[in-house]
């Protein structure tokens, strides 16, 4: 194939990228994507598994001489969250993703790019197949159906696995190992609605234009939420006319970097309320001009499909004002820092979706932490905000993270083969998103862990961008990782 990227080393890691990059991958749909990584596997003459739902592991040998040293797994995902800008006609199902090179930086022309986790896969090849490497036994995992709840991990036969040491390629960036995972506490509660029929003039409220991203690190970047963003200008609007709301709608992994509702102005003019969104934007961009600069707040009318979905009607007047003043005082954000660690979040809580149907208005909200006791105080505060409110909470979910070991003698090596090729110290973390490795330790409890990844940036959304320096350092580092381990380092 002809190759996008063309200057940068090693080349053959970044052929391996542009090569998954064309095969077309969202959750449940990896199958073609295993088939590649299995042909990979056996033109190389690897011993390699496929499950029922296409998790593969591979099988390598150590290097000569290192034959006997205890084997280590690698693992990272295939599939990639499938997002697009609303002017992109790309289809995940069937079209390639195309790669723009600008500079140090790789993006996808108007998707997301797939860096998360198509990096780790990458890296994962060409540790199998580059020439020259030492490295000691390895296993090599490549899962499916990680975006949408860890779910390959899940299925996939640990008994398998043979190795008690891993590396895993999708928790960290460069410079920063992951040494364990967040709690996570999920809560959908949903607001029981009345209606009546529409009588004023109705509007989509579109807000967009944010950058959202995962909630580890968006939290620190104080990203906002497109769900909250209109509950905001809702209740402004709601001040100074009457503002009903027939459905508000935004699913997501992430931090929404989007919302649509659909409103009718029962009381008001349209001037009065296209002059309060466009102060409402101007003091948003002003207050998050260094996190969020970007947003857009319009009103917009609705297209001939959009209209009949009114006829269901609007929300009587208490219960839209109930649901706008609920989300609007939702807690949201960051709620505890280490004054360790004043650059990072130790807990928070974002919304990730709102969603309307027949039963009522549906939020799902997920809090993160790495102290149960935080983690705990958050969740009894969220469901008793909720239930003040009239929400019912449907259905609760504790998702307990990998709880960092206090002696790990892989990570002792990373931190090592760190230092020795970039010449200072590492920073060691807690993950606040969630990975496979979280599932592989509860299914093997004596496997010893630790994570890292390149710098890819906005993953989930459609300015996802890789900093190709850093997929390079951290090849760079699993490769000597390898080498000290197959050495046998002492410590």
């Amino acid at each position: 194939m002809e190759y996008t990227i063309k200057d940068r080393e090693p080349q053959l890691l970044y052929h391996y990228f542009e090569e998954l990059s064309q095969i077309p991958r969202v959750s449940k749909n990896e199958a073609k994507a295993a088939e590649y990584v299995i042909s990979v596997a056996e033109r190389y003459g690897f011993q390699t598994y496929e499950d029922d739902i296409h998790n593969v592991l591979v099988t390598v040998p150590g290097t000569e001489g290192c034959e006997g040293q205890p084997s280590v797994l690698l693992a990272a995902h295939l599939d990639m969250v499938g997002e697009k800008t609303e002017d992109s006609a790309h289809d995940f199902s069937k079209d390639p993703v195309r790669l723009v090179e600008k500079g140090n930086v790789l993006y996808a022309d108007h998707t997301t790019l797939g860096a998360d986790n198509g990096c780790g896969v990458a890296l994962m090849l060409y540790i199998m197949t580059a020439p020259g490497l030492k490295h000691p036994p390895l296993e090599l995992l490549f899962t499916v159906q990680e975006e949408l709840g860890l779910l390959g991990a899940k299925h996939f036969d640990a008994g398998k696995i043979r190795s008690r040491r891993a590396i895993g390629l999708d928790a960290g960036s460069e410079g920063v190992l992951r040494k364990g995972t967040t709690d996570k506490y999920e809560m959908t509660s949903c607001l029981t609605v009345r209606r009546e029929p529409v009588q004023g003039k109705t509007f989509k409220l579109a807000v967009d234009g944010l950058r959202g991203g995962d909630q580890g690190a968006g939290i620190p970047q104080e990203r906002i939420c497109a769900i909250k963003m209109t509950s905001r200008v809702l209740h402004f609007l709601n001040r100074i006319m009457d503002v009903r709301i027939i459905s508000m709608d935004k699913r997501g992994k992430s931090i929404p970097e989007s919302c649509t509702s659909f409103v009718s102005l029962e009381e008001g003019t349209e001037d009065e309320a296209r002059k309060l969104l466009e102060e409402q934007e101007h003091k948003i961009r002003i207050q998050y001009r260094e996190s969020d600069p970007d947003i857009r707040i319009r009103l917009l009318p609705l297209d001939t499909d959009e209209i009949r979905s009114v006829d269901k009607g609007m929300l009587i007047k208490k219960d839209s004002d109930n649901l706008i003043e609920a989300l609007y005082l939702m807690p949201y954000g960051a709620r505890h820092r280490s004054l360790k660690r004043l650059d990072e979040v130790s807990c928070s809580v974002i919304m990730k979706s709102i969603y309307t149907d027949e039963e009522g208005i549906h939020v799902f909200s997920v809090i993160s932490a790495e102290e149960t006791e935080d983690g705990e105080a958050l969740d009894e505060e969220m469901k008793t905000f909720m239930t003040h409110f009239g929400f019912r909470i449907e259905k609760t979910n504790l998702n307990e993270g990998w709880h960092a070991e206090k002696n790990s003698v892989i990570r002792d090596v990373m931190i090592e083969s760190y230092e020795q090729l970039f010449h200072c110290k590492p920073k060691v973390n807690i993950s606040h998103g969630g990975n496979d490795c979280v599932v592989l330790k509860k299914k093997i409890p004596d496997l010893d862990l630790v994570t890292t990844a390149a710098t890819y940036v906005d993953f989930h959304t459609p300015n996802e961008h890789l900093y190709m320096d850093s997929f390079e350092k951290v090849c760079y580092l699993i490769v000597r990782t390898l080498e000290n381990l197959a050495a046998e380092v002492k410590h």
